[in-house]
């Protein structure tokens, strides 16, 4: 059932001071499908509806990996496989999201030096700077920590992994208000099954904080940290612990101590081998996704509660339960809802689907159902990006209501008498700016409007006059 959403109010608008200017879409990419059959970047919006794809990568800056993020300049960055038309090596990619284009902005081959095969994406530091990880390259070929500048397209090696430090570095960094970077290696460290290590910006000091083991968990793959609402940090290892299954673990920043709080089990028990990152999503529970077994053997969806240590077992993937198998990415939390994707290695399960969950009931919805040539392989992020709507500041005072909202093609606009209707005029825009109705206004109190015509998606409204501006935003489905 879809969320009812309330009559807008602008003069309620107007007293919060709210600016409208700008909209948030859902994105995330596939690896392969698209225009060019080199990946996809897809768009819905904030329920997860109105499924499209919105850019096409080609032999430049190809096949997507993992996260993207978007940096303060509103464009949006990844990692592609393929860059420079490098099949193994890889590329930072720049999406504009207003003109709808991408390019390759950096090719991590040649110069291996500074970095080599990088895989997750980065984070937005605090002061804007992105921030990531490739797993080899770099001084000692195991890796560096690197920077780049979105502005400028300059890339700084930071600091180069080794063996003894910790090496390949696949998942992701997580900086904390202290302008320090945590993450984890995946081999290396005192006993060779990987690292939690932690960065500081503004010393230049690498740390090695913990060296995992086989007993008590071993090499993270793609996962990084996060830090929960009691100040530890969580993540997961892929392997090691009691059924070498993988676990979820703490590490208390005050203590340095690393604690194993569940062991996963596997076949016939729940979920084994995490690929990917845990979030701790508004109700304060943790939940994350395991990249095999469960009840189909094709992974599991699981929440973990940190004040009474329950662990649960929500959803298992494979069989004819949504369109996918073997989930690598990361959950991603909008609204009342988590978002995911589920690629598919067993192609007896179809291509990948992406899903959302609703965390009240933990009902999970398919969304889209992936198959070739348009979008398939999917194990990318979610990410809500906002998008300016180039329309401007509202001015004036009067009371103005549309209904229903969302509409299914005709709505009604209402307006106070105060309202001057002479040569008013009604103008929408979709979310990009673009102007894609017009009508002018000759109704004192209420005029219908059919927009029929338009596609499904989230538009903006301005009823304009020689006094005043007044807008509002609307959904048809």
């Amino acid at each position: 059932m879809k969320k009812v959403i309330s009559i807008i109010s602008l003069s309620l608008l107007l007293m919060l001071q709210i600016s409208d200017g700008q909209t948030n879409v859902l994105i995330a990419t596939c690896s392969g499908g698209g225009a060019n059959n080199w990946g996809c970047i897809f768009q819905t919006d904030s329920l997860g509806n109105n499924f499209h794809i919105i850019y096409s990568f080609d032999s430049t800056n190809g096949i997507p990996c993992s996260n993207m993020v978007q940096a303060n300049n509103g464009k949006v960055y990844g990692i592609g496989g393929g860059g420079g038309g490098w099949i193994t090596q890889n590329c930072i990619f720049e999406f504009d999201p207003i003109s709808g284009t991408g390019s390759n902005v950096h090719n991590f081959y040649p110069d291996s030096s500074n970095g080599y095969i990088a895989i997750t994406g980065m984070i937005k530091g605090l002061d804007g700077t992105l921030y990531g990880l490739c797993d080899s390259g770099g001084l000692n070929h195991k890796g560096v920590i690197y920077s780049f500048d979105p502005n400028s397209h300059i890339y700084t090696n930071i600091f180069s992994f080794n063996d003894t430090l910790g090496g390949s570095p696949f998942g992701k960094l997580l900086e904390l208000s202290t302008k320090k970077l945590y993450g984890m290696t995946n081999i290396g460290g005192a006993y060779g099954y990987g690292v939690i290590f932690c960065y500081d910006l503004s010393t230049n000091i690498y740390l090695d904080l913990h060296d995992f083991d086989s007993t008590f968990g071993s090499n993270p793959i793609y996962g990084g940290l996060i830090q929960a609402t009691d100040g530890k940090l969580y993540g997961m290892t892929s392997y090691g612990g009691l059924n070498n299954s993988g676990v979820i673990f703490n590490f208390d920043l005050s203590t340095n101590v690393y604690t194993d709080i569940y062991d996963f089990m596997g076949y016939p028990g729940n979920g084994r081998n995490p690929a990917a990152s845990l979030i701790q999503a508004s109700n304060g529970k943790l939940y994350g996704m395991t990249a095999f077994d469960g009840t189909n053997y094709g992974g599991t969806i699981f929440s973990y509660d940190i004040n009474t240590n329950t662990y649960t077992d929500l959803f298992n993937f494979g069989g004819n339960l949504l369109n996918g198998w073997g989930p690598l990415g990361n959950l991603y939390q909008y609204g009342n809802y988590l978002f995911g994707t589920v690629q598919c290695p067993n192609t007896n399960y179809g291509y990948g689907s992406a899903f959302k969950m609703k965390l009240t009931n933990h009902a999970v919805y398919d969304i889209q159902d992936f198959s070739p040539p348009n979008t398939f392989e999917a194990w990318g992020d979610f990410l809500a990006i906002s998008i300016s709507t180039g329309i401007p500041t509202i001015n004036g005072n009067s009371e103005c209501k549309l209904y229903p909202n969302p509409t299914s093609g005709t709505f009604t606009l209402s307006y106070n008498s105060q309202l001057s209707i002479h040569n008013s005029q009604l103008k929408i825009y979709d979310v990009l700016g673009q102007e894609v109705y017009t009508q002018p206004i000759t109704n004192p109190n209420q005029t219908t409007i059919n927009i029929s015509q338009l596609s499904n998606g989230v538009y903006f409204y301005q009823l304009i006059n020689n006094k005043e501006t007044l807008r509002g935003k609307f959904i048809k489905q």
